[in-house]
């Protein structure tokens, strides 16, 4: 793979070092110098080198990036080197334990090329095999692309991980995780029941979990008109709202018009567009569960957890 070197300027004060520059290059020295992170020695190998330019140490960012365990990559069409280092946040609700993110996705060629980190909870030392799959989908909740993860190392450690997928996604709007293989056992599909709205034409897939757990309550407010349904765990209000979702209905007057400032202000994504109406989810903005209920918090999380899953199963009914 190309390691591409970029200069990260540490102001270090290099003495003995002169450098002439000329048109469109640089004249620089190698720099022998090693590297101390988070208190663990590490060296550099044969692929990477340190550069001194005019005083400044120029290190191989992706050293650098992976040794702190940031995932990076560099997209050939923008010309742009990505690197992210974030809490791992997508999981496959149906299956506990296993943590995807950090993804960096690229063009090459007519593909996309997904690079992320992959992490399994409570498994001690051990090394595990994980089959699985992310689907992307646009904001219309159609989905534009997939990428398989196979692997036989993962652990507590997160593990970086490579794949490619068709066509170019990386515009995308949601991604979901499925689990399909661990330890070569199959993982089971989660069975679900189909929300239908006939005013609106679309319909949801939720957990069959959820079966006589919910209601859907309509409110339309008056002053934008936007239709909002909300999703509430009716053994969860005692007070407390419930509410798990809302699917907002707006026109798309309204959208263009005040769209924008409700995305600043709170988690609302776009998953559908029908004529004169664009549909929208988005989670409560306040607690909506009693947090001295060890039960009902559990169950409202449980519940909560399913809304990306939710989210792309949105569809308009033919």
């Amino acid at each position: 793979m190309k390691k591409f070197i970029l200069g990260l300027s540490f102001g270090l004060a290099i003495a003995c070092s002169s450098v002439a520059f000329a048109s469109g290059s640089i004249q620089a020295l190698l720099f022998p110098v090693s590297f101390e992170m988070n208190g663990s020695n590490i060296g550099l190998n044969n692929d990477y080198k340190v550069l001194n330019v005019d005083g400044h140490a120029y290190v191989p960012i992706r050293f650098i990036a992976e040794n702190l365990g940031a995932t990076i990559d560099y997209d050939t069409e923008s010309q742009k080197i990505f690197v992210k280092n974030r809490n791992l946040d997508i999981t496959d609700p149906d299956y506990k334990g296993i943590l995807v993110g950090n993804l960096i996705l690229t063009k090459v060629g007519i593909n996309t090329k997904v690079t992320g980190q992959l992490k399994m909870e409570g498994v001690g030392n051990t090394k595990n095999m994980i089959g699985a799959s992310l689907s992307f989908y646009n904001d219309k909740s159609e989905k534009i692309g997939d990428i398989a993860i196979n692997g036989n190392e993962f652990g507590v450690d997160a593990q970086t991980f490579v794949s490619e997928g068709s066509g170019d996604f990386r515009a995308y709007s949601a991604v979901n995780l499925h689990i399909g293989v661990v330890n070569n056992q199959i993982v089971s599909e989660a069975p679900s029941i189909v929300y239908e709205n006939n005013k609106h034409n679309f319909t949801l897939k939720l957990p069959k979990t959820w079966e006589g757990n919910y209601e859907v309550v309509n409110i339309v407010n008056e002053d934008s008109g936007t239709d909002n349904y909300h999703f509430i765990d009716k053994t969860n209000k005692d007070g407390y709202g419930g509410v798990i979702f809302t699917i907002s209905i707006w026109t798309k007057e309204e959208w263009i018009k005040n769209g924008p400032t409700a995305i600043e202000i709170g988690q609302i994504y776009k998953i559908g567009e029908d004529g004169d109406n664009v549909f929208t989810l988005s989670p409560p903005g306040d607690v909506e569960y009693d947090p001295h209920d060890e039960k009902l918090k559990a169950q409202y999380s449980s519940m909560s957890n399913q809304i990306n899953k939710i989210k792309t199963s949105f569809k308009l009914k033919n």
